[in-house]
């Protein structure tokens, strides 16, 4: 299901519509819907019941060329400063009884309003109620400005008077806006837990106050988010959807969204797909449509190619989407031929399209599991945190491992494997790290000493001790882990993998007694050396004196953590150092992960799994600028039928093909067509 979004200068253009019907028509299947959008800003109630009639025409016409048509409502609470270019006169004018956004600062945003307001909740209900009536459409999204942070001026709100008297009453306080604002930051964790609740309560009364307005004149219609971050109200929007069906009593749909406006830097892409991933992770079971952005703004040919939005639609459904929006024709700046263009290839590219988005339903993107925690806003500060650093979502993480050819993942997958950085470990609530003890985790040195300052340095194995690793080297074990590279001579492991001048810190991994002469559980997977006189020793007279760096170390609740003490957070590395971590995280899961490329290709792999934990499809995206060569994908736990023995391979400039399968013990092999610079190809091994 392909959407396009229209915009002010385009859908009341009649000239445009004839010419955009036509170019759909000429391309079947290039699009699907079209979202009609209220006017921008907060004019007098009757320029929105003229603008609903008008868009009513332009609806009937898209009707009758076969396109599905939703409304999308510009703006509810307040976009902030940048509205003032619009007609905000509605509800902005001098003596105006609407109650404005304040920022924990007090600073004041103009054009944007309390979600608890009366004056503007009627204000947007009428508005609303006048585009339903006229147009019915199908879905009804509200923009992202559904939100309580970022309402330029104001980054946090609301803390208007009205807010800061509920939050008192409610919860037997005398609070001042600043007395609040210090204690939801540097307080008893209660406050900010208070606050938040309310927060989420009255956006969520608010937004059922909008969709039982939709459902009372149009009750087939479907309610809609677009969403972006949500650290600061509580690390979901769980509760803005469960309003949305409880005022319609239809599952509620999302569109996540968030940057990468232009295809200038390509691997802004793929921090987007993370970003998208993120909020998709953190959806209630009852969204079942998942449509994200793809925004070309200003819609302008030198800001994102057709290649660069094929390959961008491409990477979200492999992602996990269902289906697509895009805001590509909201401005005529271009020709619609450049627009026929761009359509035609979305046409060719339709088949491969509705695969993914079939393999998506139902499945959650696999591999190593990201440590976000749950309840991240929650987290304490540090003296040199500025305050509200708790509403940041460090999901950047997920950056490092994503072209070392296996998967990360920000899903709950049924069998996980960890990462846990060290940004995050602070974020992580004493249960979940408890629970971290009972699986497997990829991590590093320093997150085993931030643990033990939070008192959980005795459920390790081993502890760690920060070095100086600018002149080492490390020289890996005959540990299994590195069987593929410990060839010996005389004894001596002669493979080593060495660190340059990049990262001149790092951690030494020691006993119980601050020694690197283990005596138990810790498996010691490389120590360090040096070739340099220079170079002083950490631990003088052991029979390691650099010291160790990396093993495996075990929890007092018999899990096995693979910890490497010089930067794992690191993606320019070796074929052998990536050999390694594979391996690690295979013994320390006894062969958890679902799908990796036995190739050392630079690719990233977006493999999807059923809630049982089995393989169902894995994307493949070339990372590079030239071709990718034959690629061997090796899969575990695939749901393959009995005597299944090709699957359908699919890419993006390829003809679909089936592809055979070979047992190699346990696991499962294929290998992949050359991919094409920077594009993507996934085999079903469920046909999708």
């Amino acid at each position: 299901m392909l959407t396009q979004r229209l915009g002010s200068s385009t859908q009341l253009d009649d000239a445009f519509i004839e010419d955009f019907i036509r170019i759909v028509k000429d391309n079947p299947g290039s699009c699907d819907e079209v979202w009609l959008a209220t006017s921008y800003g907060f004019p007098p109630l009757s320029v929105h019941r003229e603008m609903a009639q008008k868009l009513s025409v332009t609806a009937d016409k898209l009707r009758e060329a076969g396109l599905r048509v939703s409304l999308q409502i510009s703006n509810t609470i307040g976009h902030g400063q940048y509205m003032a270019a619009r007609d905000c006169s509605g509800l902005v004018y001098d003596g105006s009884p609407v109650r404005n956004i304040v920022g924990h600062d007090g600073t004041v945003s103009r054009y944007a309003f309390c979600w608890n307001d009366p004056v503007m909740r009627q204000y947007v209900r009428e508005e609303v109620a006048a585009y339903v009536e006229a147009i019915r459409p199908h879905t009804v999204w509200i923009d992202d400005d559904l939100r309580a942070d970022w309402h330029p001026p104001v980054r946090y709100g609301c803390f208007c008077e009205d807010c800061i008297a509920r939050f008192n009453r409610a919860n037997g306080t005398s609070y001042t806006r600043e007395a609040l604002v210090h204690e939801i930051n540097r307080g008893d964790i209660g406050v900010r837990r208070a606050f938040v609740a309310q927060m989420r309560e009255g956006i969520a009364d608010f937004t059922y106050d909008v969709y039982r307005t939709v459902h009372e004149i149009c009750p087939e219609c479907y309610a809609g988010l677009q969403n972006g971050a949500h650290g600061y109200s509580g690390g979901d929007h769980v509760y803005i959807y469960e309003a949305m069906q409880r005022a319609t009593g239809l599952p509620p749909k999302s569109r996540p969204g968030g940057g990468a406006y232009n295809d200038h830097t390509p691997l802004e892409f793929l921090s987007k797909a993370d970003y998208l991933s993120w909020q998709n992770a953190r959806l209630p079971a009852c969204v079942t449509e998942i449509r994200p952005e793809i925004e070309s703004l200003p819609d302008v040919c030198y800001g994102k190619s057709i290649a660069g939005t094929i390959f961008e639609t491409t990477l979200y459904l492999a992602s996990g989407a269902t289906a697509m929006s895009y805001a590509i024709m909201m401005n005529d700046y271009e020709d619609m031929d450049w627009h026929g263009e761009m359509l035609a290839a979305f046409a060719r590219q339709r088949p491969y399209w509705e695969r993914l988005a079939r393999a998506s339903k139902g499945s959650v993107r696999g591999g190593m599991q990201l440590c976000m925690g749950r309840a991240m806003w929650t987290r304490p500060l540090s003296d040199g945190d500025g305050d509200f650093v708790w509403a940041g979502e460090p999901i950047h993480t997920a950056e490092t491992f994503r072209p070392l050819g296996f998967g990360v993942t920000f899903d709950e997958t049924a069998n996980p494997v960890y990462l846990l950085h060290p940004a995050h470990v602070s974020a992580l609530t004493d249960e979940e790290i408890r629970h971290l003890l009972t699986r497997p985790v990829i991590t590093s040195g320093d997150v085993l000493i931030a643990l033990a300052a939070r008192g959980f340095g005795d459920c390790f194995s081993a502890g760690a001790q920060a070095i100086s690793t600018a002149q080492l080297y490390e020289t890996f074990t005959d540990h299994p882990v590195n069987a593929k590279y410990t060839e010996t001579k005389g004894g001596v492991v002669r493979k080593r993998w060495s660190q340059s001048f990049y990262f001149t810190e790092g951690q030494a991994i020691i006993d119980r007694n601050g020694s690197v002469n283990f005596v138990g559980t810790t498996e010691p997977l490389g120590y360090y050396n040096s070739d340099s006189a220079a170079a002083v020793p950490a631990f003088p007279g052991e029979d390691h004196p650099f010291g160790c760096a990396d093993a495996i170390v075990h929890t007092s609740n018999g899990a096995r953590w693979a910890v490497f003490g010089h930067n794992p957070w690191n993606n320019t590395i070796s074929s052998r150092r990536r050999a390694q971590i594979i391996a690690a995280a295979d013994y320390i899961s006894d062969r958890a992960l679902t799908a990796v490329l036995d190739t050392p290709a630079k690719a990233q792999l977006l493999p999807r799994e059923n809630r049982a934990g089995q393989l169902t499809s894995v994307s493949v995206v070339n990372l590079t600028v030239g071709a990718s060569g034959v690629l061997q994908l090796r899969m575990r736990n695939p749901a393959l039928k009995n005597g299944q023995t090709t699957a359908l391979f699919e890419s993006m400039t390829a003809a679909p093909c089936h592809l055979p399968l070979y047992r190699d013990g346990d696991d499962v092999l294929v290998s992949l067509p050359s991919l094409d610079a920077y594009s993507i190809g996934t085999l079903f091994l469920c046909e999708a």
